[in-house]
């Protein structure tokens, strides 16, 4: 199935959450009853996630290579993200009190080497030692370049560095890849499936071996691999830059909702089901990097603002908004331009009361293990997507425009300024 290219935007009086009980589009988000059950079931929806975003890249007929770089990003996101569901859900199926449970979670957070070593150190498993040994160094690898499960989800970290005295310091970027690398893409994704096989034997307390880690080293990225098979990430001339992020999650989430589509129309309706979370999340993000996006690289603060407020904001899609709006007003001067600045902050809105921390797509109960949703809940796949997408596409304008414009304002003050020079004579 090849992606389809759509053009939402938002439209007046659009909900996120409308749905039409006649829709054939209709999936059920089931309030959790059994914390292991429910992490091990998101586990599976985001490792199915990851795989159909692989065999799109690795096995459709070759198509644009620069997919390969780019949707490498929400690809290693899913696939990461599966592991780190499925360890929490081993770890649930022994520590059984909420307070227990959140200690838990605050202890490890995402730390996949440290969430891996508590199990181990408290409970028992069936895994074989070479399972484990190959399980423990692949893990310690990921950890390394992603210990926090934002590696794949931002451009670079935002640290902050202290001067000698350790008095007063600056904001600095840290680079997620400092390099141009060429990474074998098919390894990979094979890493993944492997380290979610053992995992998920290990949940189910099946004795028998794991078969796919054989082969593989337990190394996390390795470079190499043929052309149609290769990602390159790195570049020295965007590593800062957000398109690559935004436009990654942005198509695999389209895609993931049009691959939900086939599927409902030929009568697979558990496809959509086990889909719905992982391509919120993806649009969801997109989102967030697209206000990030226009803050950061279009609106001409201080550098220092720029970045101490984006981690003021953190991951709020309204406090995000709220930072860019005077931007957008300030780009928009044609007839209905403001009404639709109010229909964009509505969508903005509604996303935000949806999921105010960017978690709600990720996990199915908060950090105090209270569930995010009390009751089962139905959405239309087809009309969530179609909203989260217009916001995108929406916001995706409102960056371009700006840029349209900055570059503007700078050829003109470059002209004016070589104008300023030629009438000088020094003599």
């Amino acid at each position: 199935m090849q992606l389809e290219r759509t053009y939402h935007y938002p439209e007046k009086g659009a909900t996120i959450n409308d749905w039409d009980k006649h829709s054939k589009y209709i999936i059920k988000v089931v309030a959790p009853t059994d914390v292991a059950c429910a992490f091990f079931d998101y586990s599976q929806n985001f490792n199915m996630a990851a795989h159909t975003i692989a065999t799109y890249l690795l096995e459709s007929e070759r198509g644009d290579i620069s997919k390969l770089d780019t949707y490498f990003f929400s690809l290693s996101f899913l696939y990461r993200h599966s592991i780190e569901l499925i360890l929490k859900a081993i770890a649930f199926q022994y520590i059984k009190t909420q307070t227990d449970q959140a200690s838990f979670v605050k202890d490890t957070f995402h730390n996949l080497e440290i969430i891996l070593q508590t199990i181990e150190e408290n409970f028992h498993t069936s895994r074989s030692d070479a399972e484990m040994i190959w399980l423990r160094t692949y893990l310690s690898d990921i950890s390394k370049i992603d210990r926090e499960s934002d590696s794949f989800r931002y451009p670079f970290h935002i640290v902050w560095e202290s001067d000698d005295w350790l008095i007063s310091g600056k904001f600095t970027i840290k680079r997620i890849f400092e390099e141009q690398t060429h990474i074998d893409l098919i390894k990979f994704a094979n890493k993944f499936e492997a380290a979610y096989e053992i995992l998920k034997k290990w949940y189910h307390r099946d004795t028998a071996p794991a078969n796919e880690y054989v082969d593989l080293k337990p190394i996390f990225i390795e470079e190499g691999g043929y052309y149609y098979g290769q990602s390159v990430v790195g570049y020295a001339y965007n590593r800062d830059d957000f398109f690559p992020y935004t436009k990654a999650y942005l198509e695999t989430a389209n895609y993931l909702r049009q691959y939900m589509k086939v599927h409902c129309l030929s009568k697979d309706e558990e496809c959509a089901n086990n889909l719905f979370m992982p391509m919120c999340y993806l649009y969801r993000n997109c989102a967030e990097l697209s206000l990030k996006t226009i803050w950061f690289e279009e609106t001409g603060e201080d550098f220092q603002i720029r970045c101490k407020t984006m981690l003021d904001k953190k991951h709020s899609i309204l406090g995000l908004w709220n930072l860019i709006k005077p931007y957008a007003v300030e780009c928009g001067n044609g007839d209905g331009d403001e009404e639709y600045i109010g229909m964009l902050e509505n969508y903005c809105k509604q996303l935000h009361t949806l999921d105010s921390d960017a978690s709600k797509f990720r996990y199915p109960v908060q950090k105090d293990m209270k569930p995010y949703f009390n009751s089962n809940r139905r959405f239309d796949f087809w009309t969530v997507g179609k909203f989260l997408e217009a916001l995108n596409n929406a916001l995706d304008s409102i960056d371009s425009a700006l840029s349209v414009m900055n570059e503007y304002k700078a050829e003109m003050e470059a002209e004016y300024r070589s104008e300023m020079m030629g009438d000088y004579d020094p003599y």
